[in-house]
């Protein structure tokens, strides 16, 4: 076959369309780089899309927007399928939103599964790694314990979050775990501490714009009011707070303040609107949540239905209350305890009454509760005083006395703070004012951070752009280079190797024959009366004929010879491996085919015949010598009247 023949016949195609190709893949190229580069390929649209989704779920847990129990199981299940553990950041964001959301406080079991949740979430290491997620997880794991009761291991695990919190300065977590442990210290008493730590809290929560969880902690620090012995401030901020919870469409937090303004109303004697505001607590929690749910509430009903004599309606709700309230929820349970020993010392069970005192006491101590214990020593001396023993009763009296000087002395104590820490808010507010400044400092950094990433990624595409395309450049050049090379020695009529490639493979066919001794011949072939063709046709149809007579060769020959022109008419073939004889039946077999060719094509009824001159190699010593015996056979042939092979013999 002819040289390179499938991709010399693929040349003239490769001319026309590798421009047009390597400009539109160039272009395809850039185009998906660039998108790619700007984030708008359909998969990282797709990604940036399910983040900014997951953001916006997360942003609404911080603020506090869920209030559907549906809506916060679907928020979960979201995140939980589309969060992976390769997004770090989100990865740990999802551990603590799902210690704090993912389980019902209004059951025991739940509630140690948050904590068992988070004691394996801490010592995960990619938890561990991060401060923040870990305070959070130990501050959530806190919390859970206060709802069991063990509030002494809470309270003490609050204040290693506080440190925690203020030492890696997050304003939120600083704000979450002074509120939480405020709440705690206003319920056993002190005051002091509590004040401090809701007004640093609100402060905080107000700073960082989170509405919702500044309402809860103003709860917290109008309960501490209403506690520290100002039910009038206390009512006052309540009213607020039961008015915004019901505009904001919060039903639950509007009935939670309902019971707190119900305690102020006690503490200021007016007991039937408190019991009013108990009992609508009472209905709201046992339509929505159920018996359980509303059974907390019923010992509050409870309390006030005895403060007003009605004995008979107290017990069906403390009945209600003691099927579902156990010794682990600690304030409600110490309560429901002393409303029952004053329902059984109204109705001369004093035995009773002792047992339920006893049980509360032990409750109340517990939870180091004074207010409860203060008013349990009251009834427990009036319990011996109805059973007329005297020495149990100024026993449990100088209880009384002795625990109501403690807490007058605590709570002069706490005037005495309430004003300072009051008159301190001004210190307050520019400590918080600091750490917000650090918090956005610190997020200015991460913006930066992320910019200075995405900078990088920039160059590094861009970097990449250029390689590609400089790498497209040089291909083109190396591709031109061959193309050059190719044509160079390629005959530029007959597509078939030139002159000097010919004789280039000829010398290269005849030392590898020396090597390996085999055979080769070469067959030397010319177009007869061709000047006369020139002459007659005109050199347009002698270029024609010359094409003609390159195909008709080149398609006689076998896949390893090489036909090649090497004159204006001279065409030369190696035929390598071929012995004399072979060669000879090829020549002739050429000859007589051209010699029967239809030439209409080139000019109607034209007839062309070749004469040729085959040598073998037999002891010649160089390829030259060889070219000359054929060139010698060729002369013989035209001497012998033309169309016709000739074979040289040494």
């Amino acid at each position: 076959m002819l040289w390179l023949n499938g991709h010399i016949a693929r040349l003239a195609k490769l001319k026309m369309t590798r421009k047009t190709k390597a400009k539109s893949w160039l272009t395809s190229l850039l185009l998906c780089l660039g998108l790619s580069l700007f984030g708008l390929s359909p998969v990282s649209q797709a990604q940036e899309d399910a983040n900014e989704q997951i953001d916006a779920i997360f942003d609404k847990f911080d603020q506090g927007e869920y209030s559907d129990q549906q809506a916060i199981s679907e928020a979960l299940d979201y995140l939980t399928a589309n969060v992976t553990m390769e997004d770090t950041k989100r990865y740990l964001k999802l551990q603590t939103v799902l210690c704090w959301n993912n389980y019902d406080i209004t059951k025991q079991q739940a509630i140690k599964d948050a904590i068992a949740f988070a004691d394996m979430k801490l010592l995960s290491e990619g938890v561990a790694a991060s401060a923040e997620t870990t305070t959070d997880l130990k501050l959530c794991r806190a919390f859970m314990h206060q709802l069991l009761g063990e509030v002494e291991v809470a309270l003490e695990e609050y204040n290693k979050v506080v440190a925690e919190a203020y030492l890696i300065e997050s304003p939120r977590l600083i704000a979450d775990s002074r509120s939480l442990r405020g709440a705690i210290y206003s319920f056993q008493g002190n005051f002091a501490q509590a004040l401090e730590d809701l007004i640093t809290a609100q402060h905080l929560y107000e700073s960082l714009n989170l509405q919702y969880w500044a309402i809860y902690n103003l709860t917290e620090l109008a309960t501490s009011y209403r506690r520290f012995g100002d039910p009038q401030t206390a009512i006052k901020y309540y009213s607020k707070l039961e008015k915004g919870f019901e505009d904001t469409g919060d039903r639950d937090g509007a009935n939670a303040i309902k019971t707190e303004i119900g305690f102020a109303l006690e503490e200021l004697g007016e007991y039937e609107a408190a019991l009013k505001k108990h009992k609508e607590a009472y209905k709201y929690w046992r339509d929505t949540q159920g018996e359980e749910a509303s059974s907390y509430t019923a010992v509050n009903v409870a309390g006030v239905l005895i403060q007003l004599h009605r004995e008979d309606e107290a017990k069906a709700y403390l009945d209600l209350a003691e099927k579902h309230v156990q010794p682990e929820i600690g304030g409600s349970y110490s309560f429901m305890r002393l409303y029952q020993a004053q329902s059984a010392l109204n109705k001369g069970q004093y035995p009773q009454a002792l047992d339920y005192i006893d049980k509360a006491k032990r409750s109340f101590e517990a939870i180091k509760n004074a207010r409860g214990l203060e008013k349990l020593h009251m009834v427990h001396s009036q319990i011996f005083v109805a059973e007329k023993d005297w020495k149990q009763a100024y026993e449990a009296l100088l209880s009384y006395i002795q625990t109501h000087k403690s807490l007058d002395a605590t709570q002069q104590t706490n005037r005495t703070t309430e004003m300072r820490t009051r008159f301190n808010t001004e210190q307050i507010e520019r400590e918080n004012q600091q750490l917000i400044e650090l918090q956005k400092i610190k997020e200015n950094e991460l913006v930066i951070l992320k910019q200075n990433k995405y900078l990088q990624l920039a160059v590094i595409v861009l970097g990449c752009i250029i390689m590609l395309i400089l790498s497209i450049v040089a291909y083109k050049q190396s591709q031109k280079s061959k193309l050059l090379s190719i044509l160079a020695l390629t005959d530029h009529l007959t597509q078939l190797p030139n002159r000097r490639y010919t004789y280039s493979k000829g010398e290269g066919y005849f030392k590898s024959k020396d090597e390996g001794d085999h055979p080769l011949s070469i067959i030397l072939f010319d177009a007869d009366h061709f000047k006369k063709v020139n002459d007659k046709y005109g050199h347009d149809i002698g270029d024609k004929v010359l094409i003609a007579l390159a195909n008709i060769s080149n398609g006689l020959m076998r896949k390893q010879d090489l036909v090649g022109r090497v004159g204006g008419e001279e065409f030369l073939v190696i035929l390598p491996g071929t012995t004399a004889e072979q060669a000879l039946n090829i020549a002739q077999r050429l000859v007589t085919t051209v010699e029967s060719s239809n030439f209409d094509d080139v000019y109607v009824n034209f007839k062309l015949t070749i004469s040729a001159g085959i040598a073998s190699v037999e002891g010649d010593k160089s390829f030259e010598h060889l070219l000359k015996r054929a060139d010698d056979a060729l002369y013989r042939a035209k001497s012998s009247g033309r169309n016709c092979a000739v074979l040289d013999t040494q």
